[in-house]
């Protein structure tokens, strides 16, 4: 009895042996799974004074200064919140601050443990100092990736015709759905993906969508996924006896008929043609079931015309077919316009057309005249013929005329950013064009207030404008009463004091075409837009320009000049 239970017991032992060992294994090759992490460096930052700023410091319960551990990652992409820090007995606060994390710890700390789930955990490391309150340290962990396994993963669609879009999304949390791929001319599509479980839809048009899950553990196989797509469509056979164009759902198809491919569904298929009523009716398709529909024909709008003649019994056609002889009512005709012909032996034939409109009667009289017999033309061709008299046609002279070559004198008014009047005098030369002018101010005269050399009163100066200009240019005409002349010249804009005490100047350089007509053999008018920019200003000018915009404008900007020559 005694050895039989010393042996039970010497078995018991043993296998709990074995029992431990066994899950000493498995806890040492679930450890050996864990990611890890260490801590690369640690040190005191003594230029860093961010835990004595008031903006940052925190005060411990006993009245002294927190110490400020910022830590940060060699993986940019680390999520520091996920670490766990433990200073002993000693208190600490983490708070985030963008890509680090602070730990504010109380003085005298000499050692740190650090966890993470699914890492390693990183027990009593030595930060080799001790910490001082008030003090700024910095901590970088050095964080090693787990290795990442993927397999390969192909779709194999059918049909391949399909063209198939396919969408995965992965099972990790906040996971979005991506593009897997699209199918290929076979129907495939195939792509590495990392261990884990998905989801996915095969879109196809005209097929219903295919929703699967699959899961990747052996990065040594490829993992196939076979998908049969269900056609959500039918060939769709429509056709009306009738020139009549075909609209499904507004969408022109065909002329008497159309074969194509429709979703399930349905749809209005309209019927359309010239001076037809249109016909319209509801098809349902379902899918997988090819039809053909007879679709009904547009209804023709209709009137009546009645046709007679003089004389009666006259052979009638309509747009090329023959409806009998006159008098008669043709009924039921489809409305708008037709080309009636009547012929009679021995008279010519006559040709009208005419409008028939819905439900009415439209009257068709047409006379015949009697046709000439040879002997009848024979004695015409034998009478003389009246003599025409060929009538002499004279051109209207033209009511003025503008030559290559002639003086002028104009009056001229200005309108733009300077309104001014005055007189031009020119002359073309072989078509070049050579002109001066001056202008005097339309405008309100402009005020300016000056202030005195010892800057202690104003006094108020009120300027007026003058222009004096010249211009190049070459004539070019466009039949004899036109004629337009691109110009280039410069302008001279003066400015003056009502008192003569203060008078500047600027000079001006402008660009402009010169539009004439001539009205009379000596008078014509013209307009002249041009563009003016300022070439150089005098000192008082300058300043002029500097307050006022409006004297500014009289330099430089858009004119149009509209003028009244005399030509010699």
């Amino acid at each position: 009895m005694y050895t039989n239970n010393n042996m039970t017991r010497q078995l018991f032992l043993a296998f709990s042996a074995i029992l431990l060992l066994l899950f000493a294994g498995v806890g040492s090759a679930d450890a050996q799974q864990k990611k890890k992490f260490s801590v690369a460096s640690f040190e005191y930052d003594p230029f860093d004074l961010t835990a004595q700023s008031d903006k940052y410091k925190k005060m411990s319960g006993d009245g002294s200064l927190y110490a400020i551990i910022k830590v940060t990652s060699n993986n940019p992409d680390d999520r520091l919140s996920e670490y766990l820090f433990s200073f002993g007995m000693l208190n600490h606060k983490v708070v985030e601050h963008d890509d680090e994390l602070w730990l504010y710890v109380q003085r005298n700390a000499k050692h740190v443990t650090i966890q993470r789930e699914g890492y390693a955990t990183v027990s009593r490391y030595d930060l080799h100092t001790t910490i001082q309150a008030g003090r700024t340290y910095v901590m970088q962990l050095s964080v090693v990736a787990a290795p990442v396994y993927t397999q390969m993963v192909q779709f194999a669609v059918e049909p391949a015709s399909a063209r198939a879009v396919v969408m995965i999304t992965s099972s990790k949390a906040d996971a979005q759905e991506e593009l897997f791929g699209n199918t290929d001319d076979t129907g495939g599509v195939a792509k590495s993906l990392p261990y884990g479980s998905y989801t996915y839809r095969v879109l196809a048009e005209n097929y219903h969508t295919v929703d699967g899950r699959f899961t990747l553990n052996d990065r040594t196989e490829t993992l196939v996924e076979h998908v049969r797509l269900r056609p959500n469509f039918s060939e769709v056979t429509l056709q009306v006896d009738a020139d009549a164009d075909i609209y499904v759902n507004g969408e022109k198809k065909g002329q008497r008929s159309w074969k194509g491919i429709l979703k399930a569904g349905n749809y209005q298929v309209e019927c359309q043609q010239t001076n037809h009523r249109n016909s319209q009716q509801y098809i349902t398709v379902e899918e997988n079931n090819n039809r053909t529909f007879t679709l009904t024909p547009p209804t023709p709008i209709t009137g009546t015309l009645a046709v007679t003649s003089k004389p009666l019994g006259a052979a009638i056609t309509i747009d090329g077919k023959d409806y009998g002889k006159t008098p008669r009512n043709i009924v039921d005709m489809l409305i708008g316009q037709r080309r009636v012909t009547l012929t009679k032996e021995g008279y010519e034939p006559a040709m009208q057309l005419f409008e028939l409109k819905e439900n009415e009667t439209t009257e068709a009289q047409l006379v015949l005249t009697k046709a000439t017999t040879t002997d009848e033309k024979a004695k015409q061709e034998k009478q003389p013929k009246p003599q025409k008299v060929k009538a002499e046609k004279q051109s209207a002279e033209p009511s003025g005329r503008l030559k290559s070559s002639n003086a002028y004198v104009s009056a001229v008014f200005q309108a733009g950013s300077l309104m001014a009047a005055g007189a031009t005098v020119g002359a073309y030369l072989s078509g070049f064009n050579v002109e001066a002018s001056y202008l005097f101010g339309l405008a309100k005269s402009e005020d300016v207030t000056w202030y005195s050399s010892s800057a202690t009163s104003t006094y108020v100066l009120t300027y007026k404008p003058t222009v004096i200009s010249a211009k190049l240019g070459y004539g070019i005409h466009a039949g004899s009463s036109f004629r337009l002349t691109p110009q280039v010249g410069v302008s001279v804009v003066s400015v003056k004091s009502d008192d003569g005490s203060s008078k500047g100047n600027a000079t001006a350089g402008c660009a402009g075409v010169k539009a004439e007509y001539a009205l009379a053999r000596s008078v014509s008018i013209y307009a002249a837009p041009e563009m003016s920019f300022a070439l150089q200003k005098s000192d008082i000018f300058g300043q002029l320009a500097d307050v006022s915009s409006k004297i500014k404008g009289w330099g430089t900007g858009f004119n149009v000049r509209l003028g009244l020559s005399v030509n010699f």
